[in-house]
């Protein structure tokens, strides 16, 4: 027995658990922090297909007898009723007004819009335009009352304000100013002065300057029925000026910030006929503008200025035409400029921590420290043969049935590792989370939701203004500011998170670089100080760092609208040792600063093209030069490259015609997040230099070099003394 135990405790003793290898240790840090500034611009004005109500205010007053005999308007109404009514989205409301105002709310029922487009539904006496205007403003907002916030901020209501005439009746406030009250002996205002001797009396004559002469009802003091002449009040008040109807329009725009509407748009349309078509009409004649009492250039103006007001269109129209298309306004596109909600930028290679960033070389969320203690590789995101789940999902789940070390035992077998919408987390993934892999920010919280997995937050629960550390600083500022939600770092909160500035220079003409047309977007520059970088262990290019940054765009105005989401790249490269690059530690993506660099790496050619004796130079040609001038493995900068690599760096940078592949715009840089691809859209700053110190070497073989672009000649030399065959 004894025997036995001292072998056992040998066997103790020679096992190699005093021999483990330690992670790991992190470099010294120096000098490693990064600015970026630059352009990002939103998307392009949205036009939605949100709830659109249009609400019809139609002149019903006998004059149209005289100028739309044919009773044309109805047919216009009917046409865009017919156009819009299979649209789901678009409901119908009418106003029919004289002296007095019919309302039918808005509808989709065809039995309730019938009567309004009916000519059988009568004239009335008056054009009480300020009445019509008080009953809109009426039903608009009982119906945004009635619709909520959220759909009303979502909805789009166009007025369309139809008259043949003027306002009428016109009233000027006060009880003396017509020719009965004027000759009557009687102080009518109770301001002492009797008939001449008001001031109110003067001109008396002039129904211009006098119009309660052409209409009773201005200065009775009979009580008014219901549903007549709506907005009148007070005893022989003004009634029906320009100034009041331009109030009450003024009044109807105001609703659309008093209730976050979509949108409220008013546009006017003034109908007639030629003088000559409705003198021909026997129930007109000659005098039809003095019996009705209106002149067409004074209502022109006047509705002319109601469109203006209301933000809409005004159309003149000549009704007699037969053409009912003037009615076609643009009913069913609600505008809705994009704003920045949220702008953020990170190091994807790297973890926060107390004592500061630690290196996440794959960036796939675990550190390298941290993949060491587990097994997984750190220069491989998913390592164990790329079942589709990273490695933090898989150690971060492993007690449901995952392992970041074994492709056989995935809890759920995933057959696509694609990731549709581009928040870093695969549509497998997703689904097993019960996120939506079409939408880069499940919850709306404005923080991708691959960026809530790898920092511990909950991607499908809006906590964005939690802060689970009771650090003091909610989770979204924790984001931003590259610490650690989940780790009381106030302090370096503080002292070291990354800064942002964000100026609005609002819609700036932006290239679609898919199409080439021109679009109005919304702009900021913005410059991100204090990025801190770490020395990542990638087999090629040690020390690089991926600096994303995101922009959430939104429709302003439409409450529960999805965020579009553009994300820019830029790489640069800190291997230890205070080794940075680019050296200054400033990356200027701004107009001025892509042309320094489309500058540098121009005139980098000019030597080449001096040495080849050529202007015509196109890239197969410094192809050639790296081909038959330079050693099979030439040193740029610190590295050793091969001749493919370097005609691959070659291509990455020129075009054929040796046109920069660089962004035009700096906006250009940013991109959807959903079509993102590192290797095609990161700026690789740190290569830059590369590619310079390349022109330089080649320029420098080439005048050693026997050799012309385009013609090889049989004997050319060859870097290593040989010829060509």
């Amino acid at each position: 027995m004894a025997h036995r135990l001292l072998i056992a405790l040998f066997l103790m003793a020679c096992t190699d658990a005093g021999l483990e290898p330690l992670p790991p240790a992190t470099p010294p840090v120096t000098d490693n922090l990064i600015r970026i500034s630059g352009r990002v611009c939103t998307e392009p004005a949205d036009i939605s297909p949100f709830p659109v109500k249009l609400l019809f205010v139609l002149d019903q007053s006998a004059s149209l007898q005289c100028t739309d005999s044919n009773n044309n308007r109805f047919g216009a109404v009917n046409q865009v009723i017919d156009d819009l009514y299979p649209l789901p989205n678009a409901f119908f409301g009418f106003i029919g007004f004289s002296s007095w105002s019919r309302k039918q709310q808005f509808t989709r029922n065809q039995d309730e819009i019938e009567p309004y487009l009916d000519p059988a539904q009568g004239l009335g006496p008056a054009t009480d335009y300020q009445g019509s205007l008080a009953s809109t403003l009426q039903m608009l907002e009982q119906d945004m009352i009635d619709s909520g916030p959220a759909q009303r901020a979502r909805t789009r209501y166009v007025v369309v304000f139809v008259s043949d005439g003027m306002p009428e009746p016109r009233c000027r406030g006060g009880c003396e100013d017509d020719e009965e009250r004027c000759t009557d002996g009687v102080d009518s205002d109770g301001d002492g002065l009797v008939d001449a001797n008001d001031p109110d009396c003067a001109d008396i004559d002039d129904n211009s300057l006098r119009p309660d002469n052409l209409y009773p009802f201005c200065n009775t003091d009979l009580p008014i029925s219901d549903g007549t002449y709506v907005d009148r009040g007070g005893r022989c008040p003004e009634y029906n000026q320009p100034r009041q109807i331009l109030q009450r329009v003024e009044e109807l725009r105001t609703l659309e910030l008093l209730y976050s509407v979509g949108e409220i748009v008013l546009h006017t349309v003034f109908i007639t006929s030629p003088e000559e078509v409705i003198a021909a009409n026997p129930r007109c004649g000659d005098d039809a503008a003095a019996t009705f009492g209106y002149s067409a250039p004074i209502a022109r103006e006047l509705l002319s200025e109601m469109a203006r007001v209301g933000g809409g269109a005004f159309r003149d129209v000549n009704i007699h035409d037969n053409d009912t298309s003037f009615l076609d306004f643009d009913f069913t596109s609600l505008r809705t400029p994009y704003h920045a909600t949220a702008f953020v930028a990170y190091n994807e290679n790297a973890i926060s921590t107390t004592e500061g960033l630690i290196p996440d070389s794959d960036a796939d969320g675990l550190s390298d420290a941290e993949e060491f203690l587990v097994g997984t590789r750190s220069d491989n995101p998913d390592s164990d043969d790329n079942d589709g789940y990273s490695d933090l999902f898989e150690a971060r789940y492993q007690s449901n049935g995952f392992d970041p070390l074994d492709p056989d035992i995935p809890a759920l077998r995933c057959e696509d590792p694609s990731d549709t919408d581009g928040d870093g987390i695969g549509d497998c993934e997703e689904a097993y989370l019960g996120l939506n892999e079409r939408d880069p920010d499940t919850d709306g919280d404005r923080i991708l939701d691959g960026v809530e997995l790898r920092r511990g937050l909950d991607p499908s629960e809006p906590d964005a203004d939690r802060d689970p550390d009771f650090d003091g600083i909610i989770n979204r500022n924790e984001i931003q500011g590259n610490t650690n939600p989940l780790i009381v770092d106030g302090d370096r909160f503080q002292q070291q998170r990354v800064r942002y500035t964000l100026e609005d220079q609002g819609e700036l003409p932006i290239v679609n670089i898919e199409n080439g047309s021109i679009e109005d977007r919304r702009c900021y520059d913005f410059d991100v100080s204090n990025l801190e970088l770490v020395v990542t262990d990638q087999s090629r290019d040690r020390g690089r760092n991926r600096l994303l940054m995101h922009v959430f765009g939104e429709p302003l105005g439409l409450s529960g609208s999805q965020s579009v989401i553009r994300q820019g790249c830029v790489e640069v490269k800190y291997p230890g040792e205070g080794v940075k690059r680019p050296t200054s530690g400033v990356v200027d993506l701004s107009q001025a600063g892509l042309g320094a660099i489309r500058n540098d790496l121009v005139e980098s050619l000019a030597s080449i093209r001096r040495c080849l004796g050529r202007d015509d130079l196109i890239r197969p040609d410094l192809e050639d030069v790296v081909e038959q001038c330079l050693p099979i493995r030439t040193q740029v900068g610190r590295v050793l490259f091969h001749h493919d690599e370097l005609i691959d760096l070659i291509r990455r940078y020129y075009q054929r015609d040796l046109e920069l592949a660089l962004p035009d715009e700096p906006s250009d840089i940013f991109v959807p997040i959903e079509i993102f691809d590192p290797d095609t859209h990161c700026i690789r700053a740190w290569e830059i230099d590369r590619v310079r110190e390349l022109a330089q070497i080649m320029a420098e073989k080439c005048q050693t070099c026997a050799f012309v672009a385009g013609m090889t000649p049989d004997s050319a030399e060859q870097p290593d003394g040989g010829t060509t065959p």
